[in-house]
């Protein structure tokens, strides 16, 4: 009696192993490709390679545009995975909370989601230093027939690389990404009564990405004083010393008040005094 039960059990076993496996067993049959999925705070994540750097996006199938932080955009720049050519003009989208936002464009070279590969795919800057990361419509579109199985991502078919063919829209364009109309956004031209984002104008952002001292200034100054973006004293440092190594002086001089006064960095008397004198041998005071 106790053989049959022991029988019984394994074979019930058995059958939810098999279970589990038959989708993976049917999509490697068909060709298909299965991404595993993490499930986070309510929303799926998957692996992406950005330029061929490796990240987790949030899959959101209700975002019209793939978003990258700011956070992230600084560290492809330092490990040269972008250029300031792939930085390509500016465009509003409507927040969750209904407000417009100015965001810069940037252009993708390479994206890798699962065994597709995707070239020359646009996405914003998000305006939050940290936001995350989202893979928004107009690069699951690109991605062919696929289906979701609980934290499986099944992309069907064969691979084939992309090309995303994404156009830059100007921040004056009479369009809001995600808005039902022009008057839900605002009034006027550009809906400057209602915007607010990154910077007072996404170009100011796409000449700092670009190398425009002055401009990185102007970012270290919005970062500074909290105009336009929450305040962040530690990336106002950031595009200081981007404007300060290109000999700008006045950054060399607030350069040298964020070292002398440990604000947004490490207090360093030291780095101050360097950053003073560089100002002050062209007579700045």
């Amino acid at each position: 009696m106790a053989d049959k039960r022991i029988v019984k059990i394994n074979v019930n076993r058995l059958l939810c192993v098999f279970a589990l496996l038959l989708p993976l067993v049917v999509t490697a049959a068909t060709g298909d490709y299965v991404v595993k999925m993490k499930r986070k705070s309510g929303v799926y994540t998957i692996p992406c390679e950005v330029n061929g750097v490796r990240r987790d996006f949030i899959f959101d199938t209700g975002a019209a545009n793939t978003s990258l932080s700011q956070e992230f955009v600084n560290e492809l720049l330092q490990k040269k995975k972008l250029l300031q050519t792939d930085f390509t003009g500016a465009m509003q989208t409507r927040n969750a909370s209904g407000v417009v936002d100015n965001n810069t464009t940037i252009n993708i070279r390479q994206l890798k989601v699962g065994n597709r590969v995707l070239y020359n795919v646009r996405a914003i800057i998000a305006v939050s230093q940290k936001a995350p990361l989202l893979l928004g419509l107009n690069v699951i579109e690109l991605l062919g027939d696929w289906t979701m199985r609980k934290d499986r991502l099944i992309l069907h078919g064969e691979a084939e690389a992309s090309v995303g063919g994404s156009t830059v829209q100007d921040v004056d364009d009479e369009d809001v990404s995600d808005a039902e109309s022009p008057q839900d956004a605002g009034e006027g031209r550009g809906y400057r009564g209602e915007v607010r984002g990154n910077v007072p104008h996404p170009g100011i952002m796409l000449q700092a990405y670009n190398g425009d001292a002055t401009a990185q200034y102007m970012m270290a100054m919005k970062y500074m004083n909290g105009e336009g973006v929450d305040a962040d004293p530690k990336m106002a440092v950031h595009w200081l010393l981007l404007s300060a190594a290109q000999n700008y002086k006045p950054a060399q001089l607030q350069l040298a008040d964020c070292f002398s006064q440990g604000i947004g960095t490490t207090a360093n008397e030291r780095r101050a005094q360097y950053w003073r004198e560089r100002a002050e041998e062209e007579g700045w005071e």
